[in-house]
């Protein structure tokens, strides 16, 4: 489903969280994340990913009660944090969002 770049990529984040809260670092991650939703769209739904709330409804509507489905939702949901570009600090949403969202969707399909 995940291609091993994007999966590595976004362990590296995973494992220096803090080092991906900002600068080139993050971009580096947003570049990631987009890449793994097209990645998830291509895959559940054939087509890539043009919009991450399009994608989000397209999955919170699947009936699927797997465990890696709901770690994705849960994933999706909280993904515009790492997106926020206004001048708050956005350092513990992030890290939280990687140490919990993100390691529990990577292995959540490293399981399957």
């Amino acid at each position: 489903m995940i291609s091993n770049t994007t999966k590595l990529k976004l362990r590296e984040a995973i494992e220096s969280p803090l080092e991906y809260c900002s600068g080139a670092k993050r971009k580096q991650l947003l570049v990631a994340c987009d890449k793994l939703l097209d990645e998830i769209s291509q895959e559940l739904f054939e087509e890539p990913c043009t919009n991450r709330m399009t994608l989000r409804q397209k999955v919170n509507s699947t009936s699927s009660i797997s465990p890696a489905v709901k770690a994705m939702k849960s994933m999706l949901k909280n993904l515009e944090l790492i997106y926020g570009k206004d001048y708050r600090d956005h350092s513990k949403e992030i890290e939280k969002f990687l140490t919990n969202d993100l390691f529990h969707f990577l292995k959540e399909i490293d399981r399957e």
